[in-house]
């Protein structure tokens, strides 16, 4: 079996590299040239259909059709796909007049007509972008993934540890949450960063996505102190009307425990003390959301995690519920969690994701700080 698949790579990797594989490289990426010999082959495949269907009226139905249709939905630019379309009703009607004695039914006919208005609406953003077949989804993906990697945290640090789950509205890739962190060792830093975007769905998730890279860059070179300072004034240059993120900036030094959260319109951040039998201290109010108010300061809530602490960075999602205040959602994720932390569980980020906010219809995020008890 190990050689089967060794032999299909080696197969796959020659077909890419090769006339073929080039040509249609050439076409996903938009290329003209590649593109008009498509719509040639297209053309082609339009006239061999209408043709079977006349000639084998009992082996290939006129809605076959619809397959370059949808092809062209993948592979060509707009433009390009009325010409396929007049191809298409050019095909249905020599079916109609020489596909004897079936003709062409209504149903055959609604399904092509449905099927190419169908193609037209869901390519045009896709054309927009000059990107072919699946070229921008595999994009959108992989600036995802990019972005899930730029907050990953370390799973061992010294006597640290860190559980991160996130899970965005619907179960898709992309979310209006988004984590980020920089570890700087020379400096006995580490920084991490939660960021909820207003909104929900894919306004959220694009505009998530432009903050998260902007972020990045900026998170761990500029002075922890500086940083929501500059983000608030960045997001104030852009711009967008009645739009705000909120976040909370955790910079912790794992050498001693000593930390401050920086809170930007976000939930509070949670202590919980367990030498003094498991109680919670949250974080300072902080300053108000991200591009609200130009200018406006981020004090910080200084605090030291002691062995055997936790804390909580956790977005809005996992806390507010319609109809009910939001501290009342958060003693809920607290009652919760404090039997977690108490007893040692193996991930209770996901644990708690699971349990305090399964069904909810908003994007979610936990990060579960936690400092080993001594000699642990």
């Amino acid at each position: 079996m190990p050689a089967v698949t060794t032999m299909a790579r080696r197969f796959a990797g020659r077909l890419r590299r090769g006339p073929a594989g080039r040509w249609s490289s050439q076409l996903l990426d938009g290329d003209p040239a590649a593109e008009k010999a498509a719509l040639g082959l297209l053309l082609v495949l339009v006239g061999l259909l209408a043709l079977f269907a006349i000639c084998f009226p009992t082996g290939c139905p006129p809605s076959a059709l619809v397959l370059p249709l949808i092809l062209g939905g993948f592979l060509l630019h707009t433009r390009r796909q009325f010409s396929l379309l007049l191809a298409v009703a050019t095909g249905l009607l020599a079916c109609w007049f020489l596909r004897r004695p079936l003709g062409v039914t209504p149903g055959s006919a609604w399904v092509v007509a449905a099927s190419a208005l169908v193609v037209l609406l869901t390519s045009r953003y896709r054309s927009r972008l000059g990107l072919r077949g699946t070229r921008g989804d595999s994009m959108l993906l992989e600036l995802s993934e990019r972005t899930t990697a730029l907050g990953r945290l370390p799973d061992r640090l010294l006597d640290w540890r860190f559980h991160q789950a996130l899970a965005p509205v619907s179960g898709t890739f992309f979310s209006g949450d988004f984590l980020l962190s920089a570890h700087r060792p020379d400096q006995d830093l580490l920084e991490v960063l939660l960021v909820d975007v207003s909104g929900k769905g894919s306004r959220a998730a694009a505009r998530s996505m432009h903050l998260s890279g902007a972020f990045a860059i900026l998170l761990g070179s500029v002075p922890p102190e500086s940083f929501l300072p500059t983000a608030n004034d960045y997001l104030a240059r852009l711009g967008w009307d009645e739009e705000f993120a909120t976040a909370v900036h955790f910079v912790l030094h794992p050498s001693d425990g000593h930390y401050r959260i920086f809170t930007a319109g976000h939930p509070p951040a949670a202590q919980y003390h367990r030498e003094a039998g498991g109680s919670w201290l949250l974080a300072g109010e902080g300053g108000p959301a991200l591009g609200i108010l130009p200018g406006a300061p981020y004090p910080p809530t200084v605090g030291r995690l002691a062995h055997g602490d936790s804390l909580l960075l956790y977005s809005d999602g996992l806390v507010e519920v319609p109809g009910e205040d939001i501290d009342d959602g958060i003693a809920r994720l607290l009652r919760a969690a404090t039997p977690l932390l108490r007893y040692g569980s193996g991930d209770p980020a996901a644990e708690l994701l699971g349990t305090v906010a399964r069904n909810v219809a908003d994007d979610r995020t936990l990060v579960v700080v936690r400092r080993l008890g001594a000699g642990a």
